[in-house]
């Protein structure tokens, strides 16, 4: 069995295709509709916690989706969001699902030229859900760090979870690496490139499978 890394994972046609494979139906969590109301509003609070006042802050929202948590930002804070999503479907879809004048979203091959130069600047990030799936976490965590002045939050599962397809049958899924290796653990490269500020504790009965999540904060690390 030969398994490829396949970005047409988030290809979708619509809104619900769309919520559904952001926040996929879980056994104990439920469907996505479940999800998608109980785990925003949560994350709003998490925002706050971790964050602090966003007002006149500029906040990049990396692997944006459709703009669930964009809008959640723009609908609670005087702030700016930027939206980067590797899915020309769901960025097509954020700008109308948001609906402020204060979401942008560009692609993901935008952010990566933009923040290799430095010409991306923002104050804060947000990282929920997305570095557990991203074909390469190094590349796309040090471009973070070039393009965040102060602090950034991340929801990740303990483990990768690589969208792929099987050349042999066409099967698609997530494949499950619980001991990727440095190159590909998340938490690892975070520590390389951040300073961890603190760890949020994650309400079990708002987040599905609780145990097997890590909410974190980072900041910058002071230049030697």
């Amino acid at each position: 069995m030969s398994l490829y890394y396949y970005k047409d994972m988030f290809k979708v046609d619509n809104l619900e295709e769309a919520k559904n494979i952001i926040l996929a139906e879980e056994v104990q969590g439920g469907d996505h509709r479940q999800r998608w109301e109980r785990e925003t509003t949560y994350m709003q609070s998490l925002f706050a916690e971790g964050l602090g006042d966003l007002n006149g802050k500029t906040v990049l929202d990396f692997g944006c989706g459709i703009g669930r948590l964009s809008k959640a930002l723009v609908e609670k804070y005087d702030c700016h969001v930027l939206g980067v999503d590797i899915s020309p479907d769901m960025r097509r879809m954020a700008q109308e699902y948001v609906g402020s004048d204060r979401f942008s979203v560009i692609s993901y091959e935008m952010f990566c030229a933009l923040a290799e130069t430095g010409s991306l600047q923002t104050d804060c990030a947000i990282a929920v859900y997305v570095l557990q799936h991203v074909y390469d976490p190094a590349h796309d965590i040090g471009l973070l760090e070039k393009a965040v002045r102060d602090k950034l939050l991340v929801l990740n599962l303990k483990h990768r979870a690589v969208p792929v397809i099987d050349s042999e049958n066409g099967a698609k899924t997530f494949y499950l690496d619980e001991q990727p290796e440095p190159r590909a653990d998340v938490g690892l490269l975070l520590a390389e490139h951040f300073e961890q500020q603190r760890q949020l504790e994650l309400a079990a009965d708002k987040i599905s499978v609780v145990d097997k999540h890590w909410c974190r904060i980072y900041g910058k690390k002071e230049s030697k």
